[in-house]
């Protein structure tokens, strides 16, 4: 399971700049760590990542991100935005600078994300009815994305039997549900019904949400640096070769990862009309 805060840990560290060590104290707005050796403000706009808690229990902040308002030297002592609960001595932590902010780092993440569509699988809206053969499907399913309907020919839920049926759907007005025409005609009344279909994921933004494995991280995190990069150069206006070359760097990072981990769609079984 990868959540938004592995994900923003993985970016940052492709993109080099997380440095990750262990606090000596600290609450719920500061992490300090007396071994640190940075200048005043080193840290000042990046981010703090609480990696393990160490009590050992994966107890709170442990799996939290939060912005730093300010680094003193003195002390070691960075200042960050409240988390849920006091980071400890012996907490392990990972800091980065403000050159990738965090909220730079959560929408490459999302421009990203949002790109593809998975398969998805409702088997909770519609049963066979006796006598009927066309159903309102679900908001959010039409017969552009739909992939397959099946019917549950056991009754027990670890082994459903499911088998495809014949079917068609009614394209209908904008806004409106789109209607499913079921065409096998050897069906019983009361089996489930399931549909598959296909739809985009959802841009994410809290510490604990989660990216659908279907999507590996090994292809996002590639063209989420490269969006990073590109973003930073926009924002500075830069000229840096060095700039230039990490986007190249990215880029091409991104396509291979592309080809190495394709995500492949269901194919559709039915027909739409309207």
């Amino acid at each position: 399971m990868t959540t938004m805060f592995n994900a923003t840990l993985q970016l940052a560290q492709m993109l080099g700049v997380v440095r990750v060590s262990t606090a000596t104290g600290g609450d719920t707005t500061s992490c300090i760590d007396s071994k640190r050796s940075e200048v005043d403000d080193a840290f000042n706009g990046g981010t703090v990542w609480i990696i393990t808690d160490a009590g050992g229990a994966s107890a709170a902040p442990e799996g939290e991100f939060s912005r730093v308002s300010d680094f003193a030297n003195t002390g070691g002592d960075i200042t960050i935005a409240a988390v849920t609960a006091a980071i400890a001595s012996g907490d392990t932590y990972g800091v980065a600078s403000g050159r990738y902010p965090l909220d730079v780092l959560i929408s490459a993440i999302n421009n990203e994300i949002i790109k593809y569509k998975i398969p998805r699988y409702d088997i909770t809206s519609l049963d066979i009815v006796a006598s009927q053969s066309e159903y309102d499907l679900p908001s959010g399913i039409t017969g552009d994305n739909l992939r397959g309907v099946y019917e549950a020919t056991s009754t027990d839920s670890n082994d459903n039997q499911w088998t495809p049926l014949s079917y068609s759907v009614q394209e209908a007005a904008t806004g409106s549900q789109h209607l499913l025409v079921i065409e096998s005609r050897d069906v019983t009344t009361g089996n489930d019904i399931m549909l598959e279909y296909v739809s985009r994921l959802s841009p994410l933004y809290l510490c604990s949400d989660v990216i659908d494995d279907i999507v590996p991280m090994a292809r996002i995190l590639p063209a989420a640096a490269a969006q990073c990069e590109l973003i930073r150069m926009r924002t500075y206006d830069s000229g840096d070769p060095l700039d230039t070359e990490m986007l190249k760097f990215y880029r091409d990072e991104a396509a291979q990862a592309r080809l190495e981990n394709p995500i492949r769609l269901p194919s559709k079984r039915g027909k739409s009309w309207q």
